[in-house]
């Protein structure tokens, strides 16, 4: 139980901006497993906080200007670390263009014009797409979209190559993440009582989550944290068009 809890404990501090009060976090192999099982809960408990705040602010301001504030709070909830992936990856699939060392683009500290540009008009399509989810009361929706985008991470990471510095590499040495596999049934349990469409939702972000990574992969060799950064991003910014498409 202790294991669990200081996953959950690193999930929650290294995935979202939520301070986790707790003294000497022991951190190993077990530790990184178990965080692939924890992860969709830390989904949760974001989009749990956004729509809470949506319904707050719906009381006293436009359900538009509510739905764009809590659009970005999300983004903000995490650190907007996966949008910084987005950028990062961007830059180094260019700059694998004219030769030089993507991974190495992608570590360092600033960023170029193509990715920055990209980035941008990402982040304006990801807060249009939730604002629209938010105005149209879809709370069910964005709740089963943001565990579905993170539950990928157990189900697929196997069938890639990580780079070294991953805590992804780390999270399967010691094996026994089959086990974590059938746990995370849970969740899609719980979604398919709350939820409708949720098979057809669960089925599109296992496709498009592997998509979007294997083409990553191809192109550099490798998955790092920001690969699967900007492949969650994306999955989710499909789920929630697709999402709505089925429901509207």
């Amino acid at each position: 139980m202790k294991q669990i809890l200081n996953a959950f404990y690193f999930a929650l501090s290294y995935f979202s901006i939520i301070p986790v009060f707790v003294k000497n976090m022991e951190i190993n192999n077990d530790t990184y497993k178990y965080t692939l099982a924890l992860f969709p809960l830390v989904g949760a408990i974001l989009a749990s906080m956004v729509i809470g705040l949506n319904l707050f602010l719906l009381e006293f301001f436009n359900p538009i200007y509510a739905s764009f504030v809590c659009a970005v709070v999300y983004l903000a909830l995490y650190g907007f670390i996966h949008t910084e992936a987005i950028i990062d990856v961007v830059d180094g699939w260019f700059a694998a263009y004219s030769g030089k060392d993507a991974y190495k683009i992608m570590k360092e500290s600033t960023i170029g014009a193509i990715g920055a540009l990209y980035g941008f008009s990402f982040v304006l399509l990801k807060v249009g797409i939730i604002t629209y989810v938010l105005y149209e009361k879809q709370y069910m929706l964005f709740l089963i979209v943001c565990v579905f985008s993170r539950l990928n991470l157990i189900y697929l990471l196997e069938y890639f190559k990580f780079s070294k510095d991953s805590f992804l590499s780390l999270a399967f040495v010691n094996g026994g993440v089959f086990g974590l596999k059938i746990l995370s049934l849970s969740y899609i349990a719980l979604a398919l009582i709350v939820g409708s469409n949720v098979l057809i939702l669960f089925i599109l972000s296992l496709l498009s989550f592997y998509f979007i990574l294997k083409v990553l992969d191809k192109k550099f060799g490798f998955v790092n944290g920001d690969c699967l950064g900007f492949t969650l991003e994306h999955t989710e910014l499909v789920l929630l068009n697709i999402g709505l498409m089925i429901i509207l």
